[in-house]
């Protein structure tokens, strides 16, 4: 087993960071400190002390750290006086995360990340060449070097083929075995952008900048043009600016990081792909996906759209630059993510038609004192506020409130739903937003069943699901029938069934 240092580019990544973190105090306390005192003579000398000890400090890792890795574990190894190891085995890896951003590419080089899902720290390589990020991502999921270096060369190819086919979202077999799912055309896109309203964040920027605007410049020196925008002509382009840049813009965030987009899958494996500029991948055991989140915001079921979530019990992001990857492309309709989820998972089964909430629910629901409501009340009788020189009646902000309140429980209501079967549970819940969540008996770690009076009296109750994540996650689902709570108590039980078959 032979022991080696981290990648000696690590160095460079962390002068880099130093240097973003410590720059804009150090240009704050050097040109925009005018302090008379002994903080205005050494406040540079103290923040550029602080980068310089966080540079040599990260010199100081590299020589300190080594790392190994077997046909079974990772072995860590740091210290110069006390010397510590750590031995993450492989079947604890839960998923695995890479990320290439800019200066990685530059470098030919990548980060990555084996998550295991337990209190310890993740194994994390934040700078590697992408040869050696293979072959430890395939030490993980073979049991000999000699099967490592073939998925490693199988790999590479793969990577050669993602960048070259540009085409279509048809499932094609690659190296390994691997089906692609899904691959966004350009007209998807294109659909994704307006979809998004990413191009909404165009216009409140320019006024954002416009109200800023005299740090630049002199107002007196702009206002002699201001008559111009009378003419309609001008004013019209004007228009059209504005909103060919928003549309713009709004393509560029899209394409930026939907553009490489990939899902695909092998027998035991799902792959995520996402990035343009700075790349990021995700891959997991699809034993180890903890359940299946479905979210609707209020735009996307309008339009028969849903995003969909692999719950893992690892941290997902790589980086402070990163956003979670275990989302599924988050513009398919609600049909398409349907057909995925059976592609990729299908042990899984989703079904749509769920048991609802009793009518009586709906009652009870909008018969509870609120207390926000109450708050808005009393605190608009006693301060009475002015809006453009007119006083706001007190008890039509009381009821506009009331109105809202009682709209969201009842949207609350009628979006609710769940279904028990023989191994999954299904839970939807939400007013705007709404999201249904689909586990399996063997994934939940707990499970409790709790009662307050009224619920009692109306023989109601709230059940409660806790599946591994990280953080741990929490899923109720209230004010279901006392009997099917009894029943989901029992059927939660019987899991040692399903422990048994795996």
């Amino acid at each position: 087993m032979e022991t080696r240092r981290y990648h000696p580019a690590i160095m460079l990544f962390g002068i880099a960071k130093a240097i973003r973190n410590w720059i804009v105090p150090l240009i704050i306390v050097t040109i925009f400190n005018n302090a008379d005192n002994w903080w205005g003579t050494y406040a540079k000398y103290i923040v550029l002390a602080i980068m310089l000890l966080s540079i040599v400090s990260d010199i100081l890792t590299w020589f300190t750290e080594k790392y190994a890795a077997d046909e079974h574990a990772f072995h860590l190894y740091r210290g110069i006086f006390s010397k510590t190891s750590r031995t993450v085995p492989f079947e604890k890896i839960q998923n695995i995360t890479k990320h290439t951003n800019l200066l990685h590419r530059l470098l030919g080089l990548t980060a990555i990340k084996f998550e295991t899902g337990s209190k310890e720290k993740a194994v994390e390589f934040k700078v590697l060449t992408k040869e050696e990020a293979s072959r430890l991502e395939q030490l993980t999921i073979t049991d000999s070097p000699e099967q490592a270096d073939i998925g490693q060369r199988a790999t590479s190819e793969e990577d050669d083929l993602i960048r070259d086919d540009t085409v279509s979202e048809q499932t094609v077999s690659i190296a390994q075995e691997r089906t692609v799912h899904f691959k966004p055309t350009k007209k998807e896109l294109i659909k994704a952008s307006f979809t998004s309203l990413s191009f909404l964040l165009v216009p409140p920027l320019l006024v954002s900048f416009v109200l800023k605007f005299d740090i630049f410049f002199d107002w007196s020196d702009v206002r002699q043009y201001l008559p111009l925008l009378k003419i309609w002509w001008i004013s019209t382009l004007g228009l059209i600016g504005i909103i060919v840049v928003s549309l713009l813009f709004g393509m560029w965030r899209v394409l930026l990081k939907y553009s490489n987009y990939e899902l695909a899958s092998d027998e035991a494996n799902i792959y995520i792909q996402t990035g343009l500029v700075s790349e990021s991948f995700f891959s997991i055991r699809k034993d180890r996906v903890q359940g299946i989140e479905i979210s609707q915001p209020i735009l996307h079921r309008l339009l028969g759209l849903a995003k969909v979530k692999l719950i893992s019990t690892g941290s997902l992001d790589i980086s402070e630059d990163t956003e979670e990857i275990n989302s599924l492309y988050p513009y398919f309709t609600l049909k398409q993510a349907q057909q995925l989820i059976a592609a990729i998972l299908p042990e899984y089964e989703v079904e749509f038609s769920m048991h609802k909430l009793q009518q009586k629910v709906l009652f009870y629901r909008l018969l509870q004192p609120s207390f926000i409501w109450l708050a808005v009340t009393i605190t608009m009788y006693f301060w009475r506020p002015e809006v453009f020189g007119y006083q706001i009646s007190w008890w039509m902000v009381s009821i506009i409130a009331l109105i809202l309140i009682e709209g969201y429980r009842y949207l609350n209501f009628k979006h609710s739903g769940y279904l028990v079967s023989e191994r999954f549970l299904q839970m939807k819940t939400g007013a705007f937003t709404t999201t249904l969540f689909v586990t399996k008996r063997n994934k939940m770690i707990e499970i409790s069943k709790t009662q307050n009076p009224l619920q009692r009296w109306l023989g109601l109750a709230t059940i409660e699901s806790i599946n591994r994540a990280k953080p741990v996650l929490h899923n109720e689902m209230k004010d279901v029938p006392a009997r099917e709570a009894e029943r989901f108590y029992i059927w939660f039980h019987q899991r040692a069934n399903d422990v048994r078959r795996q």
